[in-house]
């Protein structure tokens, strides 16, 4: 069991460290945005399968469900807010 954190910290070590070295390294924007995305993603994952014992399995159908619902409800309130703001600086010559 604590191997399984060993590895899930050592994971997670390495997907912050990669961002850095990136945005010291590379001079493409559009690289470098990719980079931060993939790695933000891969630990989102990480630390649900290494930390919070996140299983796929039937008999955890509903922890799924929720974690589904939730992340919907996350999306819309971010796309809802950013496109708030753009409209109110776009209507507001800002």
């Amino acid at each position: 069991m604590k191997n399984r954190y060993l590895f899930g910290f050592l994971y997670s070590i390495i997907l912050t460290i990669i961002p850095f070295i990136s945005l010291m390294l590379l001079t493409n924007k559009t690289i470098i945005l990719l980079t931060l995305v993939i790695c933000g993603i891969l630990q989102v994952i990480i630390h649900f399968f290494y930390f919070l014992d996140f299983n796929l399995y039937l008999k955890y159908k509903w922890y799924l469900i929720s974690l589904l619902f939730t992340l919907i409800i996350i999306t819309i309130l971010i796309t809802g807010s950013i496109w708030i703001m753009y409209h109110m600086c776009k209507n507001l010559l800002i």
